[in-house]
């Protein structure tokens, strides 16, 4: 058991955020993609992911996608989805059901107006006993 935590652990900080990493996107496009595979068959509290946008000049924006994809049999219900925290927005495609093999996605904004750290979180309220929080932070600094 000990093992398995600290295999988990050391996967976790060895990748910004986890889930399965999509293509690289393109050089225009400065936006990463991961996606997160659910399963209602197994009964999981709550799920904490992170990811870090980073040093990001002052006035200018990072954006990542967050897929969420249903692997299991049963319809997953999606309550809410909600983002806290200075500097980051969101705007998301997802349905009130996600059924066995759809996905939906999230795109969350990172646009700090000064210099320093920044905290938040994106919230997925999906069923009464799952939820999903992805860590936010990033760094405001100057242009050079």
């Amino acid at each position: 058991m000990k093992r398995l935590l600290l295999l988990l652990l050391g996967f976790c900080f060895a990748n910004p955020a986890l889930g399965d990493k999509l293509p690289t996107p393109s050089p225009l496009s400065q936006e990463e993609s991961f996606q997160i595979n659910l399963n209602q068959e197994v009964q999981v509290q709550d799920q904490d992911y992170y990811y870090n946008f980073g040093r990001t000049p002052i006035n200018t924006s990072r954006s990542v996608r967050f897929y969420l994809r249903n692997d299991g049999r049963i319809p997953i219900y999606i309550n809410d989805i909600n983002i806290q925290g200075d500097g980051f927005r969101q705007n998301e495609n997802c349905p009130n059901f996600l059924f066995e093999g759809q996905r939906c996605s999230v795109r969350v904004v990172f646009r700090p107006t000064h210099t320093g750290p920044y905290n938040g979180r994106l919230d997925f309220e999906l069923t009464a006993a799952e939820d999903i929080q992805i860590h936010l932070r990033g760094r405001g600094v100057f242009r050079f």
